[in-house]
């Protein structure tokens, strides 16, 4: 008679949510052996590599921190005396060069870009100092300025006094004055320009205003002007800018 397996058979089985528990909590431990080992050995986020400091500007360039801007004390790149290029607009008419550009305009204003010799008393100690500010003066400016600075100070009280000399009589009537123009190209480098204004009278009874913008380059042992005289004062501030803003200063 055969045996009957029936009470093995009971003992082997299981409920099914035992089943179910033990299949979920293996589903769970194997996943978090997963991600602990995707957290050890995943690719780790890296800083970005520091950007190096970019470098100076090459031989020549302005010492300023502007940024392609030559003040008063920075010396002009130049061993020979500069020239001027001007283009005003088509109001102004072009009467003499090319040592002096002359420009006529129908409202009476002239204007006059010139470059030669640095006056002797421009090559003076520079401890030398005159009563036309620096552009870039400040409270705290030195009595004695940089060697740069001062031969362009000294240079604009040379160019008044010339004007003075040519008139009846004329007074300054502003003076530390910015005026700014480029250097190689309308959108080259900015180069600072020390400026006045005076009032002239003339022999016949008229008078006149003028404008001046004067930087001295002791390297090249010259200077340079730009001067603009009107028959009022607003239009002479109008034509300096004007001048300034369409020429610049390149080498010979």
């Amino acid at each position: 008679m055969a045996r009957d397996d029936g009470e093995g058979t009971a003992a082997s089985a299981r409920p099914p949510w035992v089943i179910l528990l033990v299949a979920t909590c293996v589903a769970v431990g194997v996943g978090l052996v997963v991600a602990v080992a995707a957290l050890f050995t995943g690719p780790s986020q890296q800083a970005p590599a520091p950007v190096a400091p970019s470098s100076a500007g090459g031989h020549g360039a302005p010492s300023s921190a502007q940024g392609g801007a030559y003040r008063l004390s920075d010396p002009l790149p130049f061993s020979a005396t500069p020239v001027w290029h001007a283009a005003p607009s088509a109001e102004y008419r072009l009467t003499a060069a090319p040592d002096e550009l002359r420009y006529v305009s129908d409202s009476g204003c002239r204007l006059s870009f010139r470059a030669g010799p640095l006056h002797p008393s421009a090559r003076a100690s520079p401890s030398r100092t005159t009563p036309v500010p620096s552009v870039a003066s400040t409270s705290s400016a030195s009595a004695s300025p940089d060697p740069e600075t001062a031969a362009t100070r000294t240079a604009l009280a040379d160019a008044v006094e010339a004007v003075r000399g040519e008139s009846s009589s004329a007074s300054v009537t502003d003076q530390g004055l910015v005026v700014v123009t480029t250097l190689g190209s309308p959108g080259g480098a900015l180069v600072d320009m020390a400026g006045a204004a005076l009032r002239i009278g003339h022999a016949d009874g008229s008078v006149t205003y003028v404008r001046l913008a004067v930087r001295a380059v002791p390297s090249a042992q010259s200077s340079v002007m730009i001067a603009a005289e009107c028959p009022q004062p607003e239009q002479a501030a109008t034509a300096m800018n004007h001048a300034s803003v369409h020429s610049y200063l390149a080498g010979t």
